[in-house]
């Protein structure tokens, strides 16, 4: 959001700079199905470090006090699942432990590079963890949905910012895959055959389906805390979460998958932020901006039920029904009152 962007202002620099050349925005929004993900997973291969810089799982214990730094609170980190923020001295476990939102079990052991990504490993408190175990992702009855709402206790960290770990659980199980598995042939270095996403859904895999996975990445964008880390994320291996950079790729990626997509169309002069091509029926989340950085006084929407914040920006889109049109009320102009007409009327005795 654009609170989350003022809050931390070194974010765009830093995304600006790592998406260059081949792996330029411009570039990648182009691309859809195999070849985005070609293209995502080589960029991946060629920057993360892991194994270059001999980084391994117990060196997470004493990075993530830089990586999930507590913005107005030096020496704490915050919490995965449930925004807690607590000291960031290790104590063997007994306040935090190193979550892995892809479970060992299911092949993110923590001797291999996926399984002590810092990009995926995660602080959070014990109680919480061990509440969560290796269960799927997702809405149904037997899955795990950390639905919590968040609430962090300073300045820097407001309401708009926050929601909850839903969209974070889906962008990081979405990294994972890019990173560590395989698409219509294009797979890195790094490939873990553990890591394909497509196969592992279902109770035993690790989301209830790809339709849920991508309806909370949309409804949940990213947020102030993955923005940190993501930047911490990057200083501490080399690469970062492109669905926290742009989250309108994750939809494209699975084009090829036979996934029901929507077309999203722009009529208005205002940015949207993420600028969704397509979109699913449960719609997205997304921030619209005037070039002088104000947002829309009015808009409107075909194609879907959405409701609008002008005073944030914000449009959320939900109960797709069709193609979608975004248009600024503002910026259609009005049809021209007809000229008047008049009747003049002579009297000769008068004048």
């Amino acid at each position: 959001s654009d609170e989350g962007k003022e809050a931390y202002t070194d974010y765009i620099s830093e995304q600006n700079a790592y998406y260059t050349g081949n792996y330029a925005y411009d570039q990648l929004i182009t691309l859809s199905g195999d070849a985005l993900f070609g293209r995502i997973n080589q960029l991946m291969g060629n920057t993360c470090k892991l194994n270059a810089w001999g980084l391994d799982y117990g060196d997470l214990r004493y990075a993530y006090v830089d990586v999930d730094r507590d913005l107005n609170r030096s020496g704490y980190i915050i919490g995965y699942y449930n925004g807690a923020s607590f000291k960031a001295k290790w104590d063997s476990g007994k306040t935090w432990n190193r979550e892995h939102t892809w479970p060992q079990s299911k092949g993110a052991n923590k001797d291999i590079t996926m399984g002590h990504d810092m990009q995926s490993v995660r602080p959070t408190q014990t109680s919480v963890n061990s509440s969560r175990g290796n269960t799927a992702y997702g809405e149904s009855y037997g899955y795990y949905d950390p639905d919590e709402e968040i609430s962090i206790n300073n300045s820097a960290y407001k309401k708009i910012n926050l929601g909850s770990y839903r969209g974070d659980a889906a962008r990081v199980i979405l990294y994972d895959y890019l990173v560590y598995g395989e698409q219509g042939g294009h797979k890195n270095a790094l490939y873990n055959g553990n890591a394909q996403l497509p196969a592992k859904v279902g109770s035993k895999g690790v989301f209830e389906t790809i339709e849920v996975l991508l309806k909370w990445h949309m409804q949940d964008p990213p947020s102030l805390t993955e923005m940190v880390r993501n930047d911490g994320a990057q200083d501490y291996q080399g690469n970062r979460n492109p669905l926290i950079d742009y989250p309108e790729l994750a939809i494209q990626v699975f084009l090829d998958d036979g996934i029901t997509t929507y077309t999203v169309t722009e009529s208005s002069a205002a940015t949207m932020w993420p600028a969704y091509r397509y979109t699913l029926s449960d719609g997205f989340i997304a921030y619209l901006t005037n070039g002088d950085g104000s947002h829309p006084a009015d808009i409107n929407v075909t194609g879907a039920t959405y409701t609008y914040n002008a005073s944030l920006g914000r449009l959320t889109v939900s109960k797709v029904t069709g193609n979608m049109t975004i248009s600024d009320v503002a910026a259609v102009e009005p049809e021209p009152e007809p000229d008047p007409t008049y009747t003049l009327t002579w009297n000769a005795n008068g004048g």
